[in-house]
């Protein structure tokens, strides 16, 4: 029985290393105190990352200098975050608070 439970404690660790070695995301190298310290993401990149990169002017349909709720389509993580982005709560998004969002 123990020799069973090792074999798939053994075949449990042996899977999380191979999982642990696929990468998909970002890397950074460091220098710690104890040493190099490599870290890698192993999370998807976000399906809408470019979203974060989004200006005023792109999305400012009318032309005023700011976005309002309306000019923000619907499939843009700016929709989600609308009120948390429109930090004096005047319902338009300037530059500045779009670019703090980032």
């Amino acid at each position: 029985m123990k020799t069973l439970i090792s074999l798939a404690l053994l075949g449990t660790l042996s899977a999380g290393a191979a999982f642990a070695q696929q990468t998909t995301g970002a890397r950074v190298d460091f220098e710690a105190s104890t040493g190099p310290v490599t870290v890698q993401s192993v999370q998807p990149p976000l399906p809408n990352a470019s979203d974060y990169d989004a200006t005023v002017a792109q999305l400012d349909k009318n032309g005023d200098g700011v976005v309002v709720r309306a000019e923000v389509p619907e499939s843009h993580a700016l929709a989600s975050e609308f009120r948390l982005v429109d930090t004096d709560r005047n319902g338009r998004i300037t530059d500045a608070e779009l670019a703090a969002w980032k």
